[in-house]
């Protein structure tokens, strides 16, 4: 493995690329079994944190997933 300059600017040194990668990895993996129960992978998400504490306002449900509440 070479540190030069020129390989740290190739797309496979990017700690970014390979997380978004694997992000999109786990979405392709969960989508079959999400499309069987109608829900999208963010869905999925915000049901995961109704079922662990269902009192939760808008604006806390975002801030649990990093999202503004308006995408809520």
């Amino acid at each position: 493995m070479t540190s030069s300059p020129q390989f740290l600017l190739e797309l496979d040194a990017q700690l970014c690329f390979a997380l978004y990668s694997t992000s999109l990895a786990m979405t392709k993996t969960y989508k079959p079994l999400l499309d069987k129960v109608g829900l999208t992978y963010p869905q999925y998400l915000t049901m995961l944190v109704l079922w662990e504490s269902d009192d939760l306002t808008v604006k806390q449900m975002a801030e649990w997933r990093s999202l503004d509440s308006a995408t809520m």
